[in-house]
């Protein structure tokens, strides 16, 4: 008797602050601003009207339920629309970004390249070690590449022979540095809309998975702005689009967008000069992509697309693109594999990716990673472990080739002149807009809520007022 008599104060109070709270619910009910609840509270009305309101208002809390998680469901796919829209007339030209990259002519390489070949020694023979020279070419111009080269010319060579030359086992960054072309090497002259511009003041170099490339306005080695960004937008009422480049040296030249590198698994558009006095014409189209600013609120997953300023934490490259991102996920397979990557991969020497030694690109040959670009680009976003999973960038413009006219040689000069065109005013342009941003997801669902419940900010707000501060005014009362 004493416990019982010990535990009815307690069960008394459980008892009491539940039927405070029924009384504070009734109240609510009775008197808040969301439809149908009066009607359930009042102990008036015949008990078959409040059981009728009463199933109103549940049928209409699921309706509401799942009209809103229709609506988020919905939301990645209906977040986001490109259009396609007319430009206005006399628009300004807008020359792309441009690449050019060195390659091998017939496999000639420079005499300060075979000085170095010789002085690392000769074949079996004590002659010119072409093995050697082969893997040198490959550290100076990695697009080159295919399965066994480094293993196939940089075996070392059987028996006794110590003046025999062996392939150079580090430093392939400084060997690129020493013997790589630099831009006055290779540019003679640069004329943009018939008017010449400093080749080297512009065309800044730029290790890439081709090899080093001398990009112009290129947002990976530039900005905007910058003293080297070159001025590009063109007034076609006394200016055409149209770009002159001579080089001593062949080349490859490549346009794209600001945030592109030039990649051997994604190759953009252009055209390659080899031969000497060799002249190439060709014209190209060109349409932007404009984005919206509210599509930057929208979370990069459901636009599927990355701006270039939203680069990944593990990036090397300064913009985001397809084409850095490639490269990123090709360079983290290596390390996974070697613990060291292809010099390559990382150009601005980003220590917290050790380059590879000759017994590195063994390695990498050897699990087959040197240059995985067919295996990363059929994997990516597939679920697979070696998936990359990359988006296009929200700036991709198209770029399309309209025409490449035969080759012209002028046999009075070993310069290659390659001029780029586009005979035609853009038009149209590509516009990617927001079809539902923050604010119409908040009007979206508050009009649902009023729709079925008669909610509104104010009904939320009464609610914390009626179980906060009323409840509190109450007790104070009661005291």
């Amino acid at each position: 008797d004493a416990n019982a008599k010990g535990r009815s104060p307690k069960k008394r109070s459980y008892g009491d602050l539940f039927w405070k709270f029924v009384t504070y619910l009734k109240d609510y009910c009775a008197n808040c601003t969301l439809a149908g609840f009066a009607y359930i509270a009042n102990h008036r009305l015949h008990p078959l009207e409040r059981v009728f309101w009463l199933i109103c208002v549940v049928l209409s809390a699921v309706g509401c339920y799942h009209l809103i998680d229709d609506y988020q469901s919905s939301f990645p796919t209906r977040a986001v629309s490109i259009v396609y829209e007319s430009l206005p007339p006399f628009s300004n030209w807008k020359f792309p970004t441009v690449s050019v990259c060195e390659v091998v002519f017939k496999y000639q390489l420079s005499p300060i390249v075979e000085d170095y070949v010789r002085s690392l020694g000769g074949d079996v023979d004590g002659d010119y070690n072409y093995e050697v020279e082969t893997n040198v070419a490959y550290i100076l111009f990695p697009h080159q590449y295919h399965e066994g080269t480094i293993k196939g010319h940089c075996i070392p060579a059987e028996g006794d022979c110590p003046g025999c030359a062996e392939c150079p086992s580090s430093n392939f960054r400084q060997i690129l540095n020493w013997y790589g072309t630099n831009c006055s090497d290779m540019f003679v002259e640069c004329r943009l809309s018939n008017k010449e511009f400093d080749c080297c003041k512009y065309f800044l170099p730029l290790i890439t998975p081709f090899g080093r490339c001398f990009m112009l306005n290129s947002l990976q080695n530039n900005h905007r702005g910058s003293p080297h960004w070159l001025p590009t937008e063109l007034d076609p009422a006394h200016q055409t689009a149209t770009m002159q480049l001579i080089t001593r040296l062949p080349v490859q030249v490549n346009l794209m967008n600001a945030e592109d590198i030039p990649h051997t698994a994604l190759t953009p558009i252009g055209v390659t000069v080899t031969d000497p006095g060799q002249e190439k014409f060709f014209q190209f189209r060109s349409e932007n992509m404009e984005n919206d600013p509210d599509v930057h609120e929208i979370e990069p997953k459901i636009r599927s697309c990355l701006f270039p300023e939203e680069n990944l934490a593990s990036s090397v490259y300064k913009a985001y693109s397809f084409s850095t991102c490639i490269s990123d996920c090709a360079r983290k397979l290596q390390m996974e594999r070697c613990n060291c990557t292809h010099y390559i991969m990382n150009p601005m020497a980003d220590p917290r990716y050790p380059d590879c030694d000759l017994k590195g690109l063994f390695c990498l040959e050897g699990h087959g990673v040197v240059k995985p670009d067919a295996k990363l680009l059929l994997n990516n976003n597939k679920g697979y472990k070696d998936s990359c999973g990359c988006l296009p960038s929200c700036n991709d413009g198209d770029l399309q080739a309209v025409y490449e006219a035969l080759s012209v040689f002028d046999r009075s000069t070993t310069n290659r002149n390659i001029t780029l065109s586009m005979p035609a005013l853009p038009t149209d342009q590509y516009r990617r807009q927001a079809l539902r941003t923050r604010l119409d997801v908040v009007v979206s669902m508050g009009g649902m809520l009023g729709l079925f419940l008669g909610a509104s900010i104010l009904s939320g707000i009464e609610f914390v007022y009626y179980f906060t501060v009323r409840a509190f005014t109450n007790a104070m009362r009661a005291r």
